[in-house]
Formats: structure tokens, sequence, C-alpha cells
């Protein structure tokens, strides 16, 4: 039987309550009314039907369509990553692709549209590129692109601001807290919503080998997350002596056992700690550095004496290679946690000789107050060339509320609480991932070395157990207080 969302069970609970509370004011009744000579007592009182709204119900006036209007998807057909939470070229009976399939026919219909794909130039990672330089050019070439990196294309106002489309409502379920964290002074441009689910599959979690950790006697700590007390200390005391030298070699390599084990930059980390680099003033009239806060400060000191602490239990390679790799070591069951993002374990489960299970990253502490899944997120946007982004809004409003509605329960609900689930704790652990999912402001919007949520690895370069935070931030400072004055000139003009 198809799993519904949370949302759809929270809404239908909520039409059963209102029609008993109706049933009863209505009253059952069948006495005759008082006809005696008593005083005649008229009963003013009105019964009003309590109703609930479909938080998911299509406002779109039934009316709009666009006469065989070609919506053009711009990307790369080869990215695995990204372009295919969007769009799939045809059924195959495998739940998400089939999903993603006919949300878009139920759009074409909704529209009288059809949804073609055009091949970028570049790859995903580039591809912004071509819309700089299409849009440069006044090419109309495309109406949604779809890629990584395109805050450089907004910042060459090569993007339409999307807050100003009048057609797309953000007030709706479907746009998710990640296009308010992408939003600065009501602009937004890139797409941050249920239009794809990739939020979700590239939101990083916790992998477990649940047969490590019951033959170690190690406690799944399930109740923990439950209770909103998971935290990195856990992690890091589950995992810094777990450690076994398999071939007795005596050196720490590949074919050993780790409780933990990163190769290469763990991007979109700090954010899962509730950690912002970059955050808005008081005032909200400007952004403002915030890396030397005390969570950015305490995430530092617990993961530098974590990796670099003699913790036998824990190796990071600086870079993939000579056999180190997090998805060979977690697939051959020679790790008892990892760190990565959804889709890495989807993709890894085939490959599966033992038992797993899915975490939420843990909290830094205790007054963090919520789990957060930091993500990647979507990133999708209108180019200033398209001639009716009315139309386009329309569209992209409707491709979001199906997604939501039917894309993402097939993601989450049938794939990752059904098939990728071991049990109902390891569903319930998917819900609890899912509802923290984040998009970090600063990830997304700034680049390479200079990007203050990034400020960690610049830390961890330095493979010191006690860091110099601050020294290694005064060397930082300017280029960072550079960049942000960039985007405060973008946002405000100023």
């Amino acid at each position: 039987m198809k799993r519904t969302s949370k949302l759809l069970s929270l809404l239908l609970a909520a039409l059963m309550l209102a029609s008993a509370m109706a049933s009863c004011a209505s009253g059952g009744d069948d006495t005759p009314a008082d006809t005696s000579g008593a005083a005649e007592s008229v009963d003013t009182t009105t019964v009003v039907e309590e109703t609930t709204e479909d938080p998911l119900a299509d406002k779109i006036p039934a009316d709009v369509k666009f006469d065989g209007y070609n919506f053009r998807l711009y990307g790369d057909i080869k990215d695995t990553m990204l372009f295919p939470t969007i769009y799939r070229a045809e059924e195959k009976g495998e739940t998400v692709n089939d999903a993603v399939f006919n949300r878009n026919k139920a759009v074409e219909e909704r529209f009288k549209i059809k949804i073609t794909h055009v091949q970028s130039a570049s790859d995903c990672y580039s591809l912004y590129k071509d819309a700089i330089t299409n849009v440069a050019s006044g090419d109309d070439f495309a109406d949604l692109v779809c890629g990584e990196s395109l805050n450089q294309a907004y910042l060459q106002n090569a993007l339409v601001n999307l807050k100003e489309i009048k057609s797309i409502d953000f007030d709706r379920v479907w746009w998710l807290p990640a296009a308010e964290s992408q939003t600065v002074n009501n602009k937004l441009y890139t797409v941050q919503s249920a239009i794809s689910y990739n939020i979700l599959a590239y939101a990083r979690v916790v992998f477990m080998n649940t047969d490590l950790a019951k033959d170690n006697n190690i406690t799944v700590p399930y109740d923990k997350v439950r209770e909103g007390k998971w935290t990195l200390d856990d992690w890091i005391n589950m995992t810094k002596d777990f450690y076994k030298d398999v071939n007795g070699d005596g050196q720490r390599d590949p074919g050993d056992i780790y409780g933990m084990i990163m190769c290469g930059n763990q991007y979109a980390t700090a954010e899962c700690f509730g950690v912002e680099s970059v955050i808005m003033n008081e005032q909200g009239t400007a952004l403002v550095d915030n890396v030397m806060s005390p969570e950015f400060q305490k995430y530092m000191e617990k993961t530098c004496q974590w990796l670099y602490g003699g913790n036998v239990g824990f190796m990071w390679q600086n870079k993939s290679g000579n056999g180190w790799n997090v998805a060979t070591q977690f697939k051959t069951g020679n790790m008892l946690t990892g760190l990565n993002f959804m889709q890495n374990l989807v993709n890894l489960v085939p490959d599966f000789s033992f038992n797993y299970t899915i975490l939420p990253v843990p909290k830094l502490d205790e007054n963090q107050e919520n789990y957060r899944a930091g993500s990647t997120g979507n990133n999708f946007a209108i180019p200033t060339t398209v001639k009716d982004v009315e139309r386009d809004g329309y569209i992209l409003e409707e491709m979001s509320r199906l997604g939501y509605r039917d894309v993402y329960p097939a993601y989450k609900d049938l794939a990752l609480r059904g098939r990728y689930s071991t049990d109902q704790d390891c569903a319930d652990m998917v819900d609890i991932f899912a509802d923290s999912a984040w998009v970090s402001f600063a990830y997304m919007n700034f680049l390479g070395s200079n990007n203050p949520q990034n400020f960690y690895l610049e830390v961890w370069g330095d493979r010191n157990a006690t860091p110099e935070i601050a020294s290694k931030y005064a060397a930082k400072k300017s280029a960072y207080e550079k960049v942000i004055t960039q985007l405060n000139e973008y946002y405000w003009g100023k």
C-alpha cells in the first residue's frame, strides 16, 4: 500500500476532526420542539461548519493554458546527480523515475505545453558560464537552467528574481525552508523547491553498519535521536577508539576496520551542526560575517580533536586514492559509521552484505534546537532572456506542487522509508532527516577558498588537534569581508 506523507496524514486527521465536530454541532436528537404556551424562545445560534483547506490544492485558474508552448529545461543529460531529479525521458517501471516522468506529463496536460530537454554546452558544473554568455547575447535559450554555481550567473544579472513573479506563491508548502534560506532583501534567484527531490537526495546523513555495532556491543542511538539528544560528542565517543588491524601488519591501511573515515573535503558539513558563517544583521539590512561565533569555534575545536587527536578509530585522507574511498570502505563492511549524502547510500545498497541504518547528523550539542541535514539542494533558475516570466512562474509553481505531492513521497516514503530502510527504526530516522533538510546561504552563494562557510576546511588543513582559530581567521578575514561586501552591494546597492 502506498505510504502517504506526514503532511497528508495530518490533513486527513484534520478533516476527520472537522467532520466529527460538525456532526456534534448539528445534533442528532429527534425530540419534537416544545409548543406549549411558554414564552417563545428563538435560538439564533448559527452553526458554522468547519472546513480545512487542502494545502496541496491547485489554485492556478483553470483557464491558464499556453497553447503548445515548448518549456525548455537546459542541462547536461549526462549529469547523474542534478538533472535526473527534474527530468526523465521515459517510463521505466521504476518508482522515482516514473514519478518524475508522470509529474512532467501531468504539467504538460495541465497547461497544454511540452516539456523538453535542451543539452547544455558545458557539464552541470560549468553551464552557468553558458547561461551568462547566452543572456549577454540576448539568446532566449531556455526557460529553466539546471546546474551548479548559478550564483555566478545572477551576479552577472543573468537570472530572474523569482520573488517578483506574481504567478509564484511562496507561501505554499512546496517551497520548503530552503527558499527562505536563500532569500535576501526579497531577492531569490535559484529555485529551492519540491520541483526536484534533490534537496533530500543530497542531504548529509550518517550511515551505520549495525552488524559491526551489534558485534561490538554498541547501541544504535535511535532513542537519543528521537529525544533530540544525539550529539557530536556521542558520535565522537562511539568512533574514536573503534579500530581493528585486520591483517595484523601494524599499519593503518584501507583493509582495516574504523569507526569513521573521511576522504577528501566534507563540504556542506558545518551547516549540519547549525553553524552558519554568514547571517543577516539584527536590523535585516546587511549580510555579516559570523565565522567567529561560539558555535563555529566549538565545532572547530571538537572536530580538530577528533581528526588529529590521535584517535585510532578515525581516519582522514585529504584526497581519495590509494585504496581510500568512503564508498568502498563502507560497502565492504570496514566502517562503523560514514558521513555522506543520502543518494550515495542508495547507490551503495546493492553491494551490501551486512545490515545498516541511516541516522541524522548529530547536533553540535543539546543547545542546538533542531537537527540539520545540510544539503547542496536544488540549483534551478529562470534566465532573464525569457519573454514571459509569469508563464514560466505558473509552470514552475505547478511542477513544484506536483513534485511535493507525487515525487517527494515516491522518493522519501516509497524509496527511502520503504525499499532502503531496513526496519521501522530506520524509517523513523528518514522522517527526522527529511524534516530537517537545509541549504546554507553561504555555501550556495560563495565559491572556492573565499567561501566563509568552508572556513572549517581551512582550519582542518593545518592538521592541528588544538587549532589556532583566531590567527587562521585573521588571515582570511579581509577576503571574507570582500565577498560579503560584493553581495551586499548586489542585494542592497551599498
